[in-house]
């Protein structure tokens, strides 16, 4: 999304863990693109670094119009057998983090009369997650946060869109100890598709985005199959992923 927003001129604050990759990123695009581009490094499960992001959202020096919530992990694995800690991380990042940063935009752009906030979800959110629980769950919370700011922030200048991707080629699952390896081809999406998908759908103040017709037909089917028979179908993947 950063690579694709500087294409097109837009000055950059980028949000990661990452300091060298950070500062590499914004080195490139400021010099190929000709942008500015602020580096602000961030482990987003740590409140108090949490709180300098909030403040930049909040600033009106150089204000911010869009806001992306794209950071996100999860773990595999039996619920019960996972770290506590570890699973705790996962919710601090994917839906504490999600929920204060999009407060701080919804706070700022208010008082602006404008702005833009894309929370980037997933269709895992809407899927019984057998040996992803956590982060099925954490999935869903930002699912029911865009449905229901969007309903607030009508009149206000201020839209939310959330990016619903299915499996996206990233490094998400080798950072997540996901085993990928029976996940067909064709269900595979690219980062840049995605990106473009939610960007756009952002821009033009889309609620939801799904970027591919394939997952907008999974995800419909899915919606009227009943719940025994997706928690049947989930506990027959989790013991094929256990052998």
């Amino acid at each position: 999304m950063a690579v694709q927003l500087a294409a097109e001129g837009t000055d950059l604050v980028v949000v990661a863990r990452d300091q060298a990759r950070l500062e590499a990123l914004a080195a490139e695009l400021s010099s190929e693109c000709e942008i500015q581009c602020e580096v602000i490094v961030c482990d987003l499960a740590d409140r108090q670094l949490l709180e300098i992001v909030e403040r930049r959202i909040e600033a009106s020096d150089a204000p911010i119009d869009l806001v992306v919530n794209n950071a996100g992990l999860g773990f595999g694995g039996p619920f019960a057998e996972l770290d506590r800690n570890t699973a705790s991380f996962v919710v601090d990042v994917n839906v504490v983090a999600v929920q204060r940063l999009a407060h701080a935009a919804a706070t700022a752009f208010q008082d602006r009369g404008r702005g833009t906030i894309l929370n980037v979800g997933s269709l895992a959110g809407e899927a019984v997650g057998a040996n992803s629980a956590t982060y099925n769950a954490t999935k869903a919370f930002v699912t029911s946060l865009g449905q229901s700011l969007a309903v607030e922030l009508v009149g206000t200048g201020v839209t939310i869109t959330t990016l619903l991707p299915g499996f996206t080629r990233t490094e998400f699952q080798d950072r997540s100890g996901t085993d990928v390896s029976e996940i067909p081809r064709l269900l595979w999406q690219s980062a840049e598709h995605v990106a473009a998908a939610g960007l756009d759908g952002a821009f033009a103040g889309s609620i939801e985005v799904v970027p591919s017709k394939r997952y907008r037909v999974i995800r419909a089917v899915n919606r009227v199959l009943p719940a025994a028979v997706q928690r049947r179908a989930a506990g027959n993947v989790a013991k094929r992923s256990q052998k």
